[in-house]
Parts: structure tokens; sequence; C-alpha cells
């Protein structure tokens, strides 16, 4: 016999050497004798340190039929199962099963890795009639039970609350897990069956779901990789993921999860857990299939919801992150009259949907006449004269964002309007959060589709489909207002409602002289809000508040006040930001869209924007970046800026003074 052939050999004595003991030791295993279960546990260890090291031995130990380890394997299950079914054991006894469990898992896991053959007669193995004979008591599974189900309802057990509450259950959790996913990983068909099983299951029993909420980063972490390993390489279970039963279930508990993990730090075990997880939704995105998510996890008559805002901020990181997102970013649009199934469809029709609700929760607030209901009399509303009713003690209904509250003396010497808010609606920040996140996608995809030259030629004759920016441009909400109308309209009503913050201070605005409020009346005591609405006489004399240098605030608003501002802006942070940078985008080199906003009243908006905020950074940059497009090659655009004039200045007491004297006044200034 050769030297190889004779180690062979031994090898193959050495491997049912190996299994005839783990069947000795599962024959006379009683969990009722004390020591049975270390001995066990030490037997299936030691096997499982072999398995770890070597294929072959994985290899020898699936093969070996004198004895065959399969039975002694559907055995051990069942045998740990029945444990785990006796009520209410001793602490002892609990923690020598949750030891137990684990080694068999481990044992599993160990036994099935990168050998096909071995994940197949894993996932299906019967408890053999060798065990038939067992005493009825040790015995209580049904002989066709398959081992995939014995361990479902392991896992089961270990994600219940009282389990999770215990750590010392964690590694069995975890190796249960990681078996599973050593079974079905690079084997499609064992895939596609554990998938489709666990997407169809009841409600109570699905297992997902429940690992997801596991205290434990290192189980979560597991549960990603099993369901990264089901979803490899196959495009029909990610869309089961989406579409199937239980699918949007175990999205929302992955989406979730993932939140949960965003303030991770990287390197940690809830870095790595956030990292794979992100990884899975990376997957729906790259399948094509957020649009169809988006809806499955809305909530009627809500304009957005959580799950939904997590899945736009991974979303956004993927665009962000990826060096050639084209492929997902720059889907071509629906065919009209079809619900958006593309990305950017569904980005458009998101950001005019979001947009559209801040702008009437943004009026209702500022108290638009045309937005407020008919019986509004028993909120707090401006009288005729333009002053405000000062909110009731304790009012959840009405606040004071824009402004701090000052003395009405101070008033009249400063010129400054107190904005008394009416109807707050609670969900505008969550509104404008994600208002945020769908402008950074649109953003991107439109400057990416520039970088790439993007114009992709359709399948039928050969003509180029719309560019991003086109397709966002042409778009219009459901009531007929103009993507880019809706742009400078949002951007105006949030400038105007929410707190400018410059270096810790609350930046107070200047009143613009003979300017119409959002009801349209002139009011010498107005803020600048509406410009586009003033009229044709005093057009020379629009105010750009926005460019006024940074003063002091005003010794009568108390600190308290200024943090509630503080407070506010934070809430609505980087949205001027992002809403004026996408407006640049759109306007670069693009004529028809720079007299869109020229005509809707945009240019004063921009303007005023070009100041620092400390709650949107680079704000002053990209609002001047966002000018400069909108102005460049466009003479009508330039004699706008040309004809705005300074209307007063700060005197030595820091009170805004109106100029009397047009010219003199502009020598004043200098």
């Amino acid at each position: 016999m050769s030297e190889h052939g004779q180690q062979n050999q031994e090898a193959v004595l050495g491997t049912n050497a190996a299994v005839l003991a783990i069947q000795n030791a599962a024959d006379s295993f009683d969990p009722d004798v004390p020591g049975q279960v270390h001995e066990l546990v030490r037997v299936l260890d030691q096997a499982s340190t072999l398995l770890a090291a070597d294929e072959h031995a994985r290899e020898n130990i699936g093969n070996a039929t004198s004895p065959s380890i399969w039975p002694v394997l559907g055995h051990l299950w069942a045998q740990t199962l029945h444990g785990h079914m006796l009520p209410d054991p001793e602490p002892e006894q609990a923690a020598e099963l949750s030891l137990l469990c684990a080694s068999v898992a481990k044992f599993t896991r160990n036994l099935v890795a990168a050998v096909p053959r071995n994940q197949e007669r894993a996932l299906s193995v019967h408890i053999s009639s060798l065990w038939a004979s067992r005493p009825a008591n040790l015995i209580n599974i049904r002989l066709s039970s398959q081992s995939e189900l014995l361990i479902r309802k392991l896992v089961h057990h270990y994600t219940s609350y009282s389990a999770t509450q215990d750590p010392a259950s964690y590694p069995a959790t975890r190796m249960l897990t990681q078996a599973l996913s050593n079974i079905v990983t690079n084997n499609s068909a064992l895939a596609d069956n554990l998938w489709s099983t666990y997407l169809s299951l009841p409600e109570e029993q699905l297992i997902l779901t429940r690992l997801f909420a596991s205290p434990d980063a290192r189980t979560v972490s597991s549960t990603f990789v099993l369901v990264l390993n089901c979803l490899h390489d196959s495009e029909q279970r990610i869309e089961l993921l989406v579409e199937a039963p239980r699918g949007p279930r175990i999205c929302l508990s992955l989406l979730d999860r993932v939140a949960s993990l965003f303030e991770a730090e990287e390197t940690s075990e809830h870095g790595r857990a956030f990292d794979i997880g992100y990884g899975i939704l990376c997957r729906v995105i790259e399948a094509g299939l957020v649009p169809k998510l988006y809806r499955k996890l809305a909530v009627e008559e809500e304009p957005i919801t959580p799950h939904q805002t997590t899945l736009l901020k991974v979303l956004d990181s993927y665009l962000h992150s990826e060096k050639h997102p084209e492929p997902v970013a720059l889907s071509s649009p629906r065919q009209p009259g079809a619900r958006p199934e593309h990305l950017l469809d569904m980005l458009t029709e998101t950001w005019m949907s979001l947009a559209t609700y801040a702008q009437g929760a943004l009026k209702r607030a500022l108290g638009s006449q045309d937005t407020l209901p008919a019986d509004a009399s028993g909120a707090a509303t401006a009288s005729s004269e333009g002053e405000s009713t000062p909110p009731s003690e304790g009012s959840t209904e009405t606040m004071s964002m824009n402004t701090p509250h000052v003395s009405d003396q101070g008033n009249r010497e400063s010129g400054i309007a107190v904005s008394q808010l009416h109807e707050i609606d609670l969900l505008l920040p969550k509104v404008c959060e994600a208002l945020v996140l769908v402008t950074q996608c649109l953003t991107t995809i439109a400057l990416r589709a520039e970088e790439a030259g993007s114009t992709r030629p359709t399948s039928a004759g050969g003509l180029a489909s719309p560019s991003p920016r086109t397709f966002m441009v042409a778009a219009s909400t459901s009531t007929g207002q103009g993507f880019v109308e809706c742009l400078v309209e949002t951007l105006r009503l949030i400038d105007l409602f929410v707190p400018r913050i410059t270096y810790g201070k609350v930046v107070q605005r200047p009143t613009a002289p003979m300017q119409r409020d959002l009801q349209g009346r002139v009011s010498p005591n107005a803020n600048n809000s509406d410009p586009e609405s003033a009229s044709a006489t005093d057009a020379q004399k629009q105010t750009v508040t926005g460019a006024t240098e940074v003063q002091p605030e005003k010794k009568t608003a108390t600190e308290p006040q200024t943090e509630k501002a503080k407070a506010a802006a934070e809430a609505f942070a980087h949205v001027k930001r992002d809403l004026v940078r996408l407006l640049g985008v759109l306007a670069s080199h693009d004529r028809a869209v720079q007299d869109r906003v020229r005509d809707c009243g945009g240019i004063p908006v921009v303007m005023n924007l070009c100041v620092v905020d400390d709650y949107n950074p680079y704000l002053r940059e990209h609002a001047i970046f966002a000018l400069r497009n909108i102005l460049d090659g466009n003479l009508e655009n330039q004699a706008v800026v040309d004809a705005i004039q300074p209307v007063g200045r700060w005197d030595e007491n820091k009170v805004l003074q109106e100029f009397r004297g047009g010219v003199a006044g502009e020598q004043d200034m200098k």
C-alpha cells in the first residue's frame, strides 16, 4: 500500500473513531444524570475543533458510514430540544442546557462549512429509527421532524424575552444562527428553500425579526450574515424580501435595528453589525426595489414614517459612497400614468409630496389666511394691524420660533416684528428631515449624471431619455406647482419660519418697509417674507434681509428664549443649505430654470440666504454659488439684482433706520 493510501486509511479510521465517540456519548446521554451534559459537550467540542481546522475531516465525517454521523446528529438535536421543553428547569439545569445547545450548534456549524453535501444532509436530516426505541420521555419529537425545524424551535426559545435578559444565553443563540448561516452558504437550492420558508411563517414564528431585536450585537451580526447568505447572488430572493407575505415585516425589523446602530463606533461589534445590515439594504437598492419598499413602509395619512426615513438615510449614504451608482441612481423614468418603479421617479415624487406638505404646515404656522381653517378663531391669530397675540400659558398649539419675545417698546424702536405662530404641525421637523435626505439624493443623482454625461438611448428608437435634471424641472405637484417654483416657495417659507442662529446668537430680522405679509396686506411691520408680491412701485426698494451684518442680540431677549430658538433651528438643520444647493444645480446653464426662478421671485430668496447660519453649514457659499448660476448669462436676472437697493442701516444704537434720501442713503451705507 502506498504512503498516500495508508494516510487516507488512517484518516478514515480516525474519522470513524470520532463519530463512534460522539455516538457513544449521545447514546448514553441522560440529562437527568449529573455530569452527562459536560461529558457530551467535551466530546462535541473536541470534534468541533478538528472540523474547524481541516476540510478533509469535515468531508470524512460527513461521509462516514460505520456509523453515520447524521442519525446521531438528528438525535442530538431532538434531545436538546426536548430538554428545553421541560417546564421550570432549575437555574443550573438551564445553564447546562444552554451549554449543550451551543455545543451541538457549533458542531453542526463546523461540520457543514464549505461542504455542499454536508449542508444538504444537515438541513434535511431526520431522526433515525435507530433512536425510536429510546424512552418516550427522552424523545418527544415526531420522527419526521427535520433538523432545521428543531433549530428553529430552539432559536424561538432563545429569543424569548426572558432568555434575552440573560447574557449567558447569547452564545447558544449565536451558534444556532451561525449553524443556519453555514448550512445555506453558497448553496442556492438550500437558500431558496430556507428563505421562502422564513418569509412565509406566521407572525409569531418569525425568528428573523426576533433575532434582529437581540440585545447582543454579535447575535445581530450573525443574523445579518444569515440574511446576506440567503440573498447572495439571487435577485429573486432579494425581491422576496420586499414582496413575500412577511417580507415587509422583516424589513421593518431590519430597518429598526439598522437605525439603532447608526451612531455605533466603526470598530465596535455594533459598528460591524451596522456594516453588515447596511450591506443587506444595499442589495435592495441595487436590485431597484427601493420604490416598492418605500411604498410598503408607508402609513395611511402619514407624510413620512420613521422606517421610510431610515431607508432614505441608507439610500443617501449609498449614493454618496458608491463610485459608480449610475445603474441605480440614473434609472429611466416610468411611462406616463404608471406607478413610480424607478429611483429617480420615486425620489422626485416623494420630494414634491414632502415639500407640498411642508408648505402647507409652514403657512398654517405663519398664519396665512388662505390655509387657515374657518374656525381658527380659537387659536392665536394676528390682528388686522399686524400685531400678534401672545400664546396662553401652557399652550401647545402656539409658540414663537422665529423671533425672541421683545417688549412692545423694543419692537417700535427696532422695527423688528415678533412672529407669533398659529398652528404647529408636530410632524413638520420629521418631514423636513426626510426632505433634506431626498434633496441630497436628488442633488447627488443630478451631479453624477452631469459627470457621466448621462443621456442614455432608449431601447426603442435610439432617442435619448431625459437627464435627471431635465426630468426634475419638468415635474409638477398634484396642484400644478412646478418643481422649481415649489423649491423656491419652500425655501422662502423655511427661511421665514426657522430662526437664524449665527455664532451662537439669534439674528434679528430687520423690517422691510411697505412689504406685504402672508395675507397680502401691506404692513410697515411685516417681515420681508414675500418680496415677489410687492407692488411694482416698491420693486426698487426690496430689502434683502439676509444680507445684513450680524447684530448683537437685543437685551430684552432672555436666555431661555434664545435657547428655544436654537432648539427650533436645530430641528430644521440643513434644510436651507440643501434646498438652495439643489436650486443652484438645477439652474446651472439652464436658461429656462433661471427665468422660472426670477418669475417666482426666487432671486431675493436666494440673496437672503447668503449668510452664516450655525445649523446650515456652508449655507452662504452654496447660496452664492446658486446665485451665480441663476445670474450666469441672464441679463434679466442680473437687472433684478441691480435694482435691489439698500433701504436702511444700523445706527449707533443697533437700531435699523430707514433711508429717506435714496442715493444719499447709499452714501451713508458706504
